[in-house]
């Protein structure tokens, strides 16, 4: 059953977004050939589709949308690195990072 959802945005985590959640479904494939006909039964993943934009970060729908449907990179572990290796004294900016 389709719904009308307000989830949290994926980036800031603060605002509210509305979306359409769109659970997961059983649905059916049929093979026919002409001695057998077989029914496969297969499961769909749950959707979101996203109708607003975050007003608290300004990202767009697309960048939200994007983010729940690939994933979204976290970029905190990344500066955790660099914050401690400049608290060593360490000269990082002339390092080429690979995360």
């Amino acid at each position: 059953m389709v719904e009308h959802v307000k989830i949290d945005c994926p980036f800031c985590k603060e605002s509210t977004i509305e979306a359409i959640h769109i659970p997961s479904t059983l649905q059916t494939a049929v093979t026919r050939v002409s001695a057998k006909t077989s029914t496969q039964f297969y499961r769909t993943k749950k959707k979101y589709e996203i109708e607003s934009s975050c007003s608290n970060c300004g990202k767009s729908v697309k960048e939200i949308q994007k983010a729940l449907d690939e994933g979204k990179k976290d970029l905190g572990n990344e500066k955790r690195i660099l914050k401690r290796l400049k608290e060593q004294g360490l000269n990082f900016t002339k390092m080429e990072t690979k995360f």
